[in-house]
């Protein structure tokens, strides 16, 4: 309810607000139904990986990685070339994550990403759709994605899933 702070913090008070009426609709719709309500969790490793699983499984095709380690990220899909946008939270920081999956893409003179959130290569190819991969334009990053696929499932057990 307080625009200033979603200001400072950069984000939409409407969204938060929209976000807070469809939890209290959830919740209804759950103690009519007599399913268990817990509090959340937030902060838990448990909640921050489900929280990446969710947002890998939605936005799977806004990964980037950081391909010279100064914050130059080449988005697999598009093979453009992108910066942290200044508002970012990593922005200003100096650890710059490798591989990100953002949500805003902005064209501009300086080509920017917004609203990202650090992920693994692991976790990524655990949950991105298997047509996503063999459709991406040949790329470095597409190999070490492979190499992740194929450390993950052993040679023997891909020829068997071939047959």
């Amino acid at each position: 309810s307080n625009e200033k702070w979603c200001r400072d913090y950069f984000l939409s008070c409407s969204a938060l607000r929209m976000a807070e009426t469809i939890k209290a609709e959830l919740v209804e719709i759950m103690r009519r139904i007599e399913l268990p309500i817990s509090e959340s969790d937030f902060g838990s490793e448990e909640n921050i990986l489900s929280i990446k699983k969710s947002l890998i499984s939605g936005y799977f095709m806004h990964i980037a990685r950081d391909v010279d380690g100064s914050g130059n990220y080449l988005m697999l899909t598009h093979r453009q070339v992108a910066q942290l946008h200044p508002f970012s939270s990593y922005y200003n920081t100096r650890r710059i994550p490798e591989w990100v999956l953002f949500h805003e893409f902005s064209i501009s003179e300086d080509n920017s990403i917004r609203v990202v959130s650090e992920i693994s290569p692991d976790l990524f190819v655990e949950l991105a759709p298997q047509y996503y991969f063999t459709n991406l334009p040949p790329s470095e990053s597409k190999d070490m994605l492979q190499e992740v696929i194929n450390h993950v499932s052993p040679v023997s057990t891909m020829k068997e899933e071939q047959k």
